[in-house]
């Protein structure tokens, strides 16, 4: 008797575990994905996918205008097919087309300009922070009147005498994106070339360029490398802004700024043009700050116990 009511009670423990297994396995999913940046990362390889592949993903070309499906709606509406998923636009282009395309634009110009920016000011934040004297204040200087000088204003006189073009954006965000490398790399420069091993390595007679690659640079790749993470949102969100304007990327290129700005006659009527190029403005941004701040927070032993 005592046997059968062991038997029983193992067996009803045994389906209350596994009842709780896969509760426990969604708490253990959540866990992870608070601690990991698991939509965002999500987010990013999506978008470099997209970028990669856009002319084997993309479901038609997309500069092909089909005057029959001007402003279609999106296939949810009614009135919308499959033909348009996300809709159409003022002049039959499909939405969802130009939107994927728009992803390598948006990825390749941030690509270039924050290896270019990255390139200059770690260079001339170690020159900075390692030499100090004349060379310091001349370029804390540059990075001074860099900040001090209106980008849109710049950017729209550009414009007007040289034509927008790719070739002009990359150029202008590339000379106005190097400042905040340079500033926050010469503040850990102060502060490294201080240290120990810096030190021995300056009696030992090492090369201040040696010193500056060797001992200096690994001390602020971390650094480095969230502040890039953090820059790409802000590059992509200027880069829109400024073919929104008309002096960024000319069309008919599917630049998601141009295409926000396509849709602003129709919004009344065709809101799909702006919001859906606008929702991956958003999600793109809202994905790289969020990795920026996870960055920020692993890479800083104080932040990561909080």
């Amino acid at each position: 008797m005592r046997l059968s009511i062991l038997e029983f009670g193992s067996t009803r423990l045994g389906s209350l575990l596994a009842a709780l297994r896969p509760l426990a396995s969604i708490k253990g999913s959540w866990r992870f994905a608070r601690r990991y940046p698991v939509l965002p990362g999500g987010i990013i390889l999506l978008l470099v996918i997209l970028a990669i592949f856009a002319g084997q993903i993309a479901p038609q070309d997309p500069l092909d205008s089909t005057l029959s499906d001007t402003r279609a709606p999106p296939v949810w509406l009614a009135g919308g097919g499959w033909d348009h998923i996300l809709g159409a636009d003022h002049i039959g282009r499909d939405i969802l087309s130009r939107i994927i395309h728009g992803t390598r634009i948006s990825l390749m110009v941030a690509g270039v300009v924050l290896t270019a920016g990255m390139i200059v000011g770690v260079t001339l934040g170690i020159v900075a922070g390692y030499s100090g004297g004349i060379w310091d204040e001349i370029i804390m200087r540059l990075v001074d009147m860099t900040y001090a000088i209106p980008f849109i204003l710049v950017a729209l006189v550009a414009a007007v005498i040289f034509g927008a073009s790719l070739q002009l954006v990359l150029i202008l965000l590339a000379v106005f994106n190097w400042p905040p490398f340079a500033r926050q790399t010469r503040g850990l420069t102060l502060q490294l070339r201080n240290a120990e091993y810096v030190l021995s390595a300056r009696i030992s007679g090492a090369s201040p360029f040696r010193i500056g690659v060797r001992h200096i640079l690994p001390g602020v790749i971390n650094i480095v490398v969230v502040l890039a993470t953090l820059q790409v949102g802000g590059l992509i969100l200027t880069e829109s802004v400024l073919s929104f304007l008309g002096v960024g990327i000319p069309g008919p290129d599917p630049a998601w700024g141009s295409m926000v700005a396509d849709g602003r006659d129709h919004i009344s009527t065709a809101w799909w043009i702006s919001v859906m190029p606008g929702i991956a403005i958003f999600l793109t941004v809202f994905a790289f700050n969020f990795l920026g701040d996870w960055l920020r927070d692993y890479f800083d032993p104080r932040l990561r116990q909080l």
